[in-house]
């Protein structure tokens, strides 16, 4: 008998990010029988959305311009499935929110 994939990450928030940010964001992890990562939800790798990816392998997220076209501050709400190398599989809900300094707002004094 095999046990499911157990989640090392905690749910809930990976973090405030800064808007446009280009970079890794977050690394989640679980421990299993060759664990891999998906995302369940259409929020954090949507272009439009998050516009993160996930490497199915690490656990690694990554973004080119976090938040994408996106000047507002937001928080992304999505789940992610840790699938083990039998197929059974772990959900867990994450967000990630992104920030504006006030610098890039284009207000005028």
């Amino acid at each position: 008998v095999s046990d499911d994939p157990v989640w090392s990450t905690g749910s809930g928030s990976l973090g405030t990010i800064a808007g446009n940010f280009s970079g890794t964001v977050a690394t989640v992890a679980a421990t299993g029988d060759s664990v891999t990562f998906a995302e369940t939800t259409n929020v954090l790798t949507n272009g439009s959305q998050a516009n993160c990816s996930l490497n199915s392998n690490t656990g690694v997220i990554t973004t080119s311009d976090f938040g994408g076209s996106s000047t507002t501050p937001t928080t992304y709400n999505f789940t992610l499935r840790a699938t083990d190398a039998q197929g059974q599989t772990a959900d867990r809900a994450f967000s990630l929110t992104s920030t504006f300094s006030i610098a890039n707002s284009g207000r005028f004094d």
